[in-house]
């Protein structure tokens, strides 16, 4: 980071007695993007020292102090103040710059120096990690769901039971994790400790892969209390702090084979296998998330026309997070078995009820069809050095999620190329507003690409 430098200078007009205002300025390196300019802007600190001094007993640069002449008539209070606020200045730059590996605001410095001088009352910054994170839920969970910052209550429930993780480690270790006190050692304690905990609760540890979700979440939460001007002892965005991710612990998908006897399967006895059977199909022929499936219910099949041609495709958003920020958008060509089914239903897409039942219902269905396939599992647990290896069923592992993978993996095994697939399943296109609509032009070219990819006779299934 940059060098600090700075300067003191008196306000240019001066009182009714001749007196000008000094001023304190810091230049440290803060820059703020500038989106409307395209260009980094670099603000100035600047605050008042709250002293007068007339210019005939100031010495400017390189000295900006009160001259001898001020000093043997007035007294060297003034310097002392201005030796103050310029120490004040580069000790909380110093401090914020070690805790957060970055520079603060001139806002944010300006705050911690007026604390720091007693100008302002200390805030209360230095509060409970756990009660944070419960304010938190409470504020974003009664945001509307328009709102950047809005999180369902499913989301709201998870960081709930982060909360109460670090409620439970405090309880343990007869501590309390505050932002100002955290330190790396606690920081690493609270992994360590919450891991032995799961294990003396359920006799497992947490996987890899679970502790790498509660370190992006408590990385979130610091970074939301950063953004409130908290101050954090840690600089919590190091890679040294961070808890990687495992690959994936196993590999499944529905063979053709399998989805033409899903196809043919007669389900009308049982709701839990209509709601199955129908998402398989459909999240198998359009490669939707599960974020996407639900909503699906409140689209309707389109014909949109390309070079004179009518195709029936559907118009969705993708929802990669609900922390993602974009519209983005793209257009799937209606596969045969999609238009079967629908077909089978009146022409409307099927309401599917919530995340987890879908995931339940779909591993009874792949249960009833004897998927027995076996999938060899492989589990990393946190701070376990070696890795657990079994063979499982396909339909006990098998999730909405690989419905997913069903759909790219069939249509990479037929030979449809990878920049035919990535804009129906990981589009890059958004639009600036609901009402300037859909940009269908650019999104059609890429639909009608894949449909013609189908054409070969090589898949009796995925063909248009």
């Amino acid at each position: 980071m940059k060098q600090p430098t700075h300067f003191f200078n008196l306000e240019s007009k001066p009182n009714q007695k001749k007196e000008h205002l000094i001023f304190f300025n810091l230049k440290y390196g803060y820059k703020k993007y500038n989106s409307t300019t395209n260009s980094f802007t670099y603000p100035a600190f600047r605050i008042s020292t709250q002293w007068r001094i007339e210019k005939e007993f100031w010495d400017d640069k390189p000295i900006y102090r009160a001259n001898k002449k001020y000093v043997s008539s007035q007294g060297k209070s003034l310097n002392d103040v201005l030796t103050k606020i310029e120490k004040t200045a580069y000790d909380q730059l110093s401090f914020y710059r070690n805790a957060n590996n970055e520079n603060p605001s001139p806002e944010v410095l300006k705050h911690l120096v007026f604390e720091k001088l007693g100008r302002i009352q200390k805030s209360e910054s230095d509060i409970a990690v756990s009660d944070y994170i419960e304010k938190l839920v409470t504020r974003r969970t009664a945001l509307p769901n328009t709102s950047s910052e809005f999180w369902d209550t499913k989301t709201g429930n998870q960081y709930e039971l982060m909360a109460n993780r670090i409620k439970s480690y405090q309880a343990t270790k007869n501590t309390k994790l505050t932002f100002e006190t955290i330190t790396e050692e606690l920081y690493w304690d609270y992994f360590a400790t919450i891991n032995d905990l799961k294990k003396a609760n359920d006799g497992n540890y947490y996987t890899q892969t679970s502790m790498n979700k509660e370190f992006r979440s408590l990385r979130a939460v610091f970074n939301c209390a950063l953004s409130d001007n908290m101050i954090i002892n840690i600089a919590f965005s190091k890679k040294s702090l961070k808890i990687p991710s495992y690959s994936s612990s196993y590999e499944t998908y529905l063979t053709e084979e399998q989805l033409k006897t899903i196809i043919n399967t007669e389900v009308s006895h049982s709701k839990e296998f209509q709601h199955a059977r129908n998402y398989i199909i459909l999240s198998s022929f359009l490669g939707l998330r599960i974020g996407d499936m639900k909503f699906l219910h409140e689209l309707s099949p389109e014909k949109i026309t390309h070079k004179s041609v009518k195709y029936d495709c559907i118009t969705t958003r993708i929802r990669k997070s609900k922390e993602n920020t974009q519209e983005l958008i793209t257009i799937i060509p209606l596969l045969k078995p999609v238009k079967d089914l629908l077909a089978e239903s009146n022409g409307s897409f099927p309401k599917f009820p919530s995340d987890s039942n879908v995931n339940l219902y779909i591993k009874k269905f792949l249960k009833h069809l004897e998927f027995k396939d076996e999938v060899v599992t492989k589990t990393k647990y946190y701070l376990v050095d070696e890795v657990l290896i079994k063979n499982k069923e396909q339909h006990t592992l098998f999730t909405a999620h690989d419905c997913r993978r069903t759909f790219i993996t069939n249509l990479k095994q037929i030979g449809v190329q990878n920049d035919t697939i990535e804009p129906i399943t990981h589009p890059k296109i958004k639009y600036a507003s609901v009402l300037d609509g859909y940009d269908k032009s650019s999104l059609i070219d890429k639909a009608v690409k894949l449909i013609n990819q189908l054409k070969s006779e090589k898949s009796s299934l995925f063909k248009y």
